[in-house]
């Protein structure tokens, strides 16, 4: 199998577990609110995309001789996937009740991944 179809099929098994977690509470939430569904459901999309990205970007191959310790990540995408995930969780939150404060917020999300992106290993 090329390691391409492999990294997809990883890719498609993280978005199925987060969909199989987060569905249920956007689809109770949707009885309350339709807008906070979508704005719930927008979150979640984004800052899965988001740390998708940062995990792809940061990506590297394990030496053999650290096999045992070959599913830890670097500390820099570690504390990048936190931020942008709780800057997303903040947009979020923050577009229902302070629409202003929400636009800063997710512009200083990007800018976060942006930076991530601007120092991430290079590829070939």
């Amino acid at each position: 199998m090329p390691p391409s179809r492999v990294i997809r099929a990883k890719i498609e098994v993280v978005l199925i577990a987060i969909a199989v977690i987060f569905a249920p509470l956007v689809a109770a939430l949707a009885f309350a609110s339709l807008l906070q569904a979508a704005v719930t459901a927008s979150g979640v999309i984004v800052a899965t995309l988001s740390a998708t990205a940062i995990q792809l970007w940061f990506r590297v191959q394990a030496k053999r001789s650290q096999f045992r310790r070959r599913q830890t990540s670097s500390r820099l995408a570690t504390f990048a996937e936190a931020f942008s995930s709780i800057g997303w969780a903040a947009t979020a939150a923050l577009a229902l009740a302070i629409p202003v404060a929400a636009l800063v917020s997710g512009l200083m999300t990007a800018a976060i991944m942006a930076a991530t992106w601007k120092i991430s290993p290079r590829r070939d």
